[in-house]
């Protein structure tokens, strides 16, 4: 692969041009048909930026700031955008998913807590998947905000397996939580067995002992 701007090679599982510093996007599908309609009424910059614009993608809304840049989008749209790019994926590139954490799209900054586009109330921040690199705020009732680039690094992550992955480091939390109760239920089966057993003891020894005494 090479750099689109500078034409030096890029290697396999690279992120950054080494020569240039421009990044290697991968394949955006669906974007193109991206249309402005405008700015979208009650729907403001979490940035404090103003209004948002509303962007309609197919059956998709999105609100994104002429500003900076960043997109707000409503409860499954993200998962809606993400979902045909993980449908393409069979393997896990571990080589391109550390190049991305190595590389991310937006810098690190002092951590903050911002408003809902919608509501004003302050999202929450979370981590979106295991190795996305990708910090996003979210509102439980009105949707999440993404900075400028990191929907490109979720496809990116998402192309790359990181979804897979998150997928299959569930299942496994999900494995481990199904046979840790089950050993606990195993072990408190064999704790009252035992518990009953020496309700049947306890008489004959009371008895033994008074023989003896």
């Amino acid at each position: 692969m090479n750099c689109l701007s500078c034409a030096a090679p890029i290697p396999s599982g690279g992120v950054c041009c080494a020569y240039c510093g421009s990044r290697a996007d991968l394949d955006l599908q669906g974007w193109s048909h991206a249309v402005g309609s405008g700015p979208w009424a009650e729907h403001s910059c979490p940035n404090g930026h103003g209004p948002l614009e509303l962007v309609e993608l197919q059956e998709l809304r999105l609100g994104r700031c002429p500003t900076c840049l960043g997109l707000f989008l409503e409860p499954g749209s993200l998962e809606t955008l993400l979902r045909p790019a993980a449908s393409e994926v069979l393997t896990t590139d571990r080589r391109l998913l550390d190049a991305l954490t190595a590389a991310p799209r937006q810098t690190e900054e002092a951590v903050r807590y911002r408003p809902c586009a919608v509501c004003g109330d302050l999202m929450n921040r979370s981590l979106f998947g295991h190795r996305s690199g990708v910090i996003i705020d979210r509102c439980r009732d009105h949707g999440v905000w993404l900075d400028a680039g990191e929907l490109r690094q979720l496809l990116e992550w998402t192309r790359a397996g990181g979804a897979l992955l998150d997928q299959q480091l569930h299942q496994q939390e999900q494995d481990q939580e199904l046979r840790a109760a089950r050993r606990a239920a195993a072990a408190a089966e064999l704790q009252g067995g035992a518990s009953e057993g020496l309700e049947v003891l306890n008489p004959l020894g009371r008895a033994l002992a008074r023989w003896l005494g």
